[in-house]
C-alpha cells in the first residue's frame, strides 16, 4: 500500500475567518507521492467506521501533476480530529494518507454559540453533527424520504384502486349487455315482487318461521341490487354502500339529490334485518317491501322525466 505525504490548505473565503476550520467549511489535502497507477478517481471514498464521514468528508480528487494531487473534504463534527492511519481507496487499490507530522490532524469549529451560564454549573450546548450545508450537498432527512415514499404509495394504491372500479363497472356492464331483458328494471322488479308474494308466507298472511323471514328480507336486497344494476348503472353487488352512493352523485346529480337518503336507508335497513341476532316479525318484512317498491317506481319516474327533457332540449 503507497503512503502518501499531505498537507492541510484551507482555502481564504470571504466573510469567514483565514485558515479557521468551522463545520461545512470545505478544504484540502494537498497530497504528494507516487499513486497506484490507474487510480479510479470516480471511486474514491475514505474507509473507515459510520462515524468518518462526519470527522473527514470525501467530496473530491484532481491530480495537479504526476505526483501532485488535491483531495476535497469538510467536517461537520467540531473537535480536533487526528487520524493515525487515514485510508483513500477505490475499491481495488488503496493509498495512506499522512503528514510530515503524523498523524494527519485538524480542529473544527463549531458555527453554534456556547450556551450561556446558568447557575453554578452552566454546561456548554450539545453540538451534534449535522449534514452538508451547500445546495448541491445538502443532506435530506430520512423522515422525509419516508414521507415521500408514503405518498408513492397512497397515490399508487388509489390509482389501482381506481382502475379496478373501472374495469368492474365494464364488467358489470358488457354482462348486463349479455343478459338484456326485455322487461325494464322496473317491470322485472314488479314480476319478481309478485313470485316472492305468491312464494313465501310472510306476505300472504300466514305464519312465517324465522328462516322464511330472512328468506324474503335477502330476496328484497338481491331485487334491490339488481334495479340498482340494471337502472342506474352501478355494480352494486361488488360495491359497497359507500362507493355506490358515490357512482349515484356522479352520473345521476338529480337522483342523488332526490333519492340519496332513501337509498342509504334501505341500505341502513337491510343491514339491519340481515343481521345475526336480527328479531324480525311479518310486519317488518312486509314494511321494507313497500318503502323499497315507493323508492324504485319514484326513482324510476324521476329518470323518466329527465330523459324526456332531454330528448326535447335535442
Amino acid at each position: 500500500m503507497a503512503a502518501i505525504e499531505c498537507n492541510v490548505d484551507i482555502p481564504n473565503v470571504s466573510g469567514l475567518v483565514d485558515h479557521q476550520l468551522t463545520v461545512g467549511r470545505e478544504f484540502y489535502l494537498v497530497c504528494k507521492g507516487e499513486w497506484p497507477k490507474g487510480f479510479k478517481q470516480e471511486s474514491l471514498r475514505f474507509i473507515g467506521d459510520e462515524n468518518l464521514k462526519y470527522q473527514i468528508k470525501f467530496l473530491g480528487f484532481e491530480f495537479r501533476s504526476p505526483e501532485v494531487a488535491e483531495i476535497k473534504v469538510t467536517s461537520y463534527v467540531p473537535a480536533k480530529h487526528q487520524f493515525p492511519q487515514l485510508i483513500l481507496t477505490d475499491g481495488e487499490q488503496k493509498v495512506e494518507l499522512s503528514t510530515v507530522q503524523t498523524p494527519l490532524q485538524y480542529a473544527v469549529q463549531s458555527v453554534l454559540e456556547p450556551q450561556r451560564q446558568g447557575g453554578a454549573t452552566g454546561q456548554q450546548e450539545k453540538i451534534e453533527a449535522f449534514g452538508p450545508m451547500g445546495p448541491a450537498t445538502i443532506a435530506v432527512p430520512v423522515l422525509y424520504w419516508l414521507v415521500l415514499l408514503g405518498i408513492f404509495v397512497v397515490v399508487g394504491v388509489l390509482a389501482v384502486l381506481k382502475a379496478w372500479r373501472y374495469h368492474q363497472r365494464r364488467e358489470m356492464l358488457l354482462g348486463l349487455k349479455d343478459h338484456e331483458s326485455a322487461l325494464s328494471p322496473l317491470q322485472e322488479f314488479h314480476q319478481n315482487m309478485r313470485r316472492l308474494r305468491r312464494e313465501n308466507p310472510v306476505f300472504y298472511g300466514m305464519e312465517a318461521t324465522p328462516e322464511e323471514l330472512r328468506q324474503g328480507v335477502a330476496e328484497l336486497s338481491r331485487m334491490f341490487k339488481v334495479f340498482v344494476s340494471r337502472r342506474l348503472k352501478v355494480p352494486a353487488f361488488e360495491w359497497n354502500e359507500r362507493l355506490i352512493i358515490k357512482d349515484i352523485h356522479r352520473y345521476h346529480f338529480l337522483i342523488y339529490e332526490e333519492y340519496s337518503r332513501k337509498i342509504q336507508a334501505l341500505f341502513l335497513e337491510f343491514r339491519k334485518a340481515e343481521g345475526a341476532n336480527a328479531k324480525l316479525s311479518a310486519n317488518d318484512v312486509s314494511q321494507l317491501a313497500e318503502g323499497l317498491r315507493k323508492t324504485l317506481e319514484g326513482i324510476e319516474n324521476l329518470m323518466n322525466r329527465e330523459q324526456t327533457v332531454q330528448r326535447r332540449k335535442r
